[in-house]
């Protein structure tokens, strides 16, 4: 699903949280739910997908393994620019998702 859209120009960004994780709820309620930030993810060369880690999942273990993690959150967006993913950091700004977004 990502590699498909990374190569039609799309823009994909995965968030992987869980409803127990703090940090997870932190970067939501201060970043991601943001008004700013909901707009520049509602367009329509960007592509949302969020993996949901309440209930442990070998899915979910496996991606984050393959980038040398081992908990959350892990939030990366891939694009043409960055077909391998920009990994972003643990505590999200919204500096850092916007110039993410905008690669």
């Amino acid at each position: 699903m990502i590699a498909p859209a990374v190569a039609d120009g799309k823009v994909v960004i995965v968030d992987i949280t869980a409803d127990w994780c703090l940090t997870c709820k932190a970067n939501k309620r201060l970043v991601l739910e943001k008004a700013d930030i909901m707009q520049a993810l509602d367009q329509p060369h960007i592509v949302k997908l969020q993996g949901d880690w309440t209930q442990r999942d070998e899915v979910i273990a496996t991606y984050l393994r393959s980038f040398g993690k081992f908990g959350i959150p892990f939030n990366i967006v891939y694009g043409p620019a960055a077909p391998e993913g920009i990994v972003l950091p643990e505590l999200l700004s919204k500096r850092v998702v916007l110039d993410a977004l905008t690669m």
